[in-house]
């Protein structure tokens, strides 16, 4: 159960990646009245928490589930 668990946390946080590329893609491609680096900024954000989770979290994780 917890290796389950575990799967879709990392899932979740590649899924979190993808969608802030594919964010900032459209934004640089399509026209946009807002201030486009405001909203990169943001959407990065969302690619820097899943990126560090990924690098630290799953190795916490994985010592906990093999103890």
């Amino acid at each position: 159960m917890k290796q389950v668990v575990i799967l879709l946390f990392i899932i979740l946080c590649f899924w979190s990646v993808i969608t802030t590329f594919r964010a900032i893609f459209f934004l640089l491609t399509n026209k946009f009245n807002g201030s486009k680096l405001t909203w990169i900024l943001i959407s990065m954000i969302g690619f820097i928490g899943p990126i560090l989770w990924i690098t630290k979290g799953k190795k916490l994780i994985s010592k906990i589930v093999n103890e």
